[in-house]
């Protein structure tokens, strides 16, 4: 039995006949970029595990949103990266997984280059851009802004995601039991976060 769902919650397992199969779409809060996760309900009925795929091929493109609403009293902080453009557009996932509580937008394509806003959720002010520029010898900038360095916290999870071999979404699984859901690359021992 396969059931299409919205959401995966531990209501939806202990729903379901113990062996059947949950598919559902999944997304974290860092972009619209939709995975779709295939759980199996465990033989007792209590728990259920799976991985995730990415319909179609590729990452995502970065769509165009309008900037975020943010604070930007000040210039904030300026620094340069080395990350391109087409390297955070195809880690979209593991970004997504592995930074809470933050959100990026995609500025519209401008003859300069495009501009991939970040700010924190929940009340963080916390807040970056950085300008990947349309010449690629250009210097991208970075500016970030409030309490926590959403750019660093991107270099430092991208870094992360290359040193486990960049991994494509097929290596990241999740696990819905009782006790909440917990994300996993390559076997549920290894969690990267709970949710």
């Amino acid at each position: 039995m396969s059931v299409v769902t919205s959401s995966v919650s531990y209501a939806d397992v202990s729903a379901v006949r113990p062996g059947a199969t949950l598919v559902a779409p999944w997304r974290t809060p860092f972009s619209e970029q939709h995975a779709l996760v295939t759980l199996t309900v465990a033989p007792d009925g209590k728990s259920a595990e799976g991985r995730f795929s990415l319909p179609g091929r590729g990452p995502e493109p970065l769509r165009a949103e309008p900037p975020p609403a943010v604070d930007v009293t000040t210039l904030g902080d300026i620094s340069s990266t080395r990350l391109t453009e087409a390297e955070f557009s195809t880690a979209t996932f593991a970004l997504g997984i592995k930074l809470r509580g933050v959100r990026q937008q995609a500025d519209a394509r401008r003859r300069y280059g495009r501009a991939i806003w970040l700010r924190g959720l929940d009340g963080d002010p916390s807040w970056a851009c950085a300008l990947f520029r349309a010449e690629p010898d250009l210097t991208t900038l970075v500016w970030q802004g409030g309490p926590r360095r959403l750019w660093d916290e991107v270099e430092a999870a991208y870094g992360w995601w290359v040193a486990q071999g960049a991994p494509s979404p097929a290596r990241f699984g999740l696990t819905v039991d009782d006790a909440g859901g917990r994300l996993w690359l390559d076997e549920p021992g290894n969690v990267i976060r709970e949710l």
